[in-house]
């Protein structure tokens, strides 16, 4: 089984139609679980969801601490392969197939899907094509890439690391100590909005800082409260 754990908030817009296409487009939806661990929405989030194959968990005290919700949420699953999806963030067909074609290699502990931005302009294209020269060249993914590992591992691990922004990014720094991660293809489709509701320039250099302080070792989780509170325009 696959377990898929999403985390949200505030993501009333998306919520219902990403679990739904989750389960459309996976080879065998009676062996998907997915879990939702929601951060103290106040839009209703947790009221859209009307699936009842889904178990939806209200955790506000995870607000800002990512981690938390995926380390909840993979704790309550019964999966033996995890699967860290955003919520607005789209599988490709049969992904499920091809997670577990990935992890019939006993040497991959996990990994992550190709990107790509849902109707993207040729800003976002190129931006897109930066990422993948970047984790091809690095093989570290990000959140929106939709991260899976094996359980075993996690729990080898400790699960998601405790680092309350590139908590993705940190994960996959561990898992690559205990083996290979695997890139699938093709990718996931993910929401340019962030672009879109704080500017295009503005959220880039952003990213590019979180990025160059993490290659640098030096710590990112002080800008987790402007990130995830989405104060990019301040």
């Amino acid at each position: 089984m696959i377990s898929v754990v999403i985390p949200t908030l505030n993501e009333v817009d998306n919520i219902s139609s990403t679990i739904s296409h989750t389960f459309q487009q996976s080879f065998q939806p009676d062996a998907i679980e997915i879990i939702v661990v929601d951060a103290g929405s106040s839009d209703g989030t947790l009221e859209s969801i009307s699936d009842s194959k889904v178990f939806a968990f209200s955790k506000p005290e995870f607000a800002l601490k990512k981690y938390q919700s995926l380390n909840y949420g993979w704790k309550k699953s019964n999966g033996n392969i995890l699967l860290f999806l955003d919520a607005d963030t789209l599988l490709p067909k049969h992904f499920d197939a091809s997670v577990s074609l990935a992890l019939k290699d006993e040497l991959v502990v996990g990994g992550a899907f190709e990107f790509s931005f849902r109707k993207p302009d040729w800003k976002l294209s190129l931006l897109a094509l930066g990422n993948r020269i970047r984790y091809r060249f690095g093989n570290i993914y990000y959140g929106d890439q939709a991260i899976f590992a094996r359980r075993s591992t996690l729990d080898d691990i400790g699960g998601v690391p405790e680092e309350a922004l590139m908590e993705a990014a940190f994960l996959c720094k561990k898992l690559r100590k205990r083996g290979k991660l695997a890139l699938i293809k093709p990718g996931i489709s993910t929401s340019p909005r962030r672009f879109k509701e704080h500017g295009f320039l503005k959220v880039v250099w952003f990213d590019l800082n979180m990025f160059i302080r993490f290659n640098l070792g030096l710590p990112v989780s002080s800008y987790a409260e402007k990130y995830w509170g989405k104060n990019l325009n301040n």
